[in-house]
């Protein structure tokens, strides 16, 4: 906790130092909320585009106010934008879903993300655990070919680069396989995360979601902060951390 003040003349990278301690922020301290204020919508959406450009998550990033609509970027970071992404995204997942099921065996586990977490505990989470064991038993044999041979997804992944495992070292293949179960776990995990998006129905209850909860860093100017206050006060909107760019320019009654 603390503050810290970036000063210096234009030109002098001011604007990706805020962007890389959003990053910072982000990756250090993924449970922690930020806030980030300009003066400007010129400042906002400059900031705002190179931190899209970084590697955090879209769905992570709320842009606030009409200053949006010039942001030059592909997706909509409004509030109604990231709700209707949300959405798209929980059925694109639950494809996903469906194709894992139908060749494990297990159908009709694309239903809802409730259905899929449990296809996740069940199903997906047990075989592996049970494909780990069954290969730790055969390592000592150093026969490389077994992981190919017993990992249970591999019809999933048929459209990565092949031979997915080459069969001639044991740490190259048990990585690629473990490669493969990071891909299908943050594939679980993002989809519970769009779970609450399918529980709220109405519009207003998901928005007020993603504000509270699913930004991780949610931008604005000072000048709709000031004026939505008494709309923020209502949502509960609460943050761990505040970025101010133009700091300045900011006027004491904003």
């Amino acid at each position: 906790p603390g503050l810290t003040m970036v000063v210096g003349p234009p030109g002098t990278g001011k604007t990706d130092t805020a962007v890389q301690i959003l990053q910072v922020l982000y990756h250090n301290c993924p449970g922690q909320r930020t806030l980030l204020i300009t003066h400007s919508n010129q400042a906002l959406n400059d900031l705002f585009a190179k931190m899209v450009a970084r590697d955090i998550p879209a769905r992570y990033l709320l842009r606030l106010g009409m200053g949006e609509r010039d942001l030059d970027v592909d997706d909509d970071f409004s509030r109604a934008g990231r709700v209707n992404n949300m959405l798209a995204r929980r059925l694109t997942l639950l494809a996903e879903v469906e194709k894992l099921s139908n060749l494990l065996g297990v159908p009709h586990a694309e239903y809802t993300c409730e259905t899929a977490g449990y296809f996740w505990l069940l199903h997906v989470l047990s075989r592996w655990e049970k494909f780990t064991a069954a290969v730790s038993s055969q390592q000592h044999k150093g026969v490389a070919s077994s992981v190919g041979d017993l990992f249970p997804f591999k019809e999933f992944f048929a459209d990565a680069p092949q031979p997915l495992f080459k069969g001639t070292s044991y740490e190259e293949d048990m990585e690629v396989a473990a490669g493969c179960f990071r891909h299908l776990r943050l594939l679980f995990q993002e989809l519970e995360e769009t779970r609450p998006f399918e529980l709220l129905k109405g519009q207003a209850d998901r928005v007020s979601y993603l504000c509270n909860k699913q930004a991780k860093v949610v931008a604005m100017t000072c000048t709709h902060a000031a004026l939505k206050r008494r709309e923020f006060l209502n949502l509960g909107l609460k943050y761990d951390n505040i970025v101010m760019e133009e700091a300045g320019q900011v006027l004491e009654v904003e």
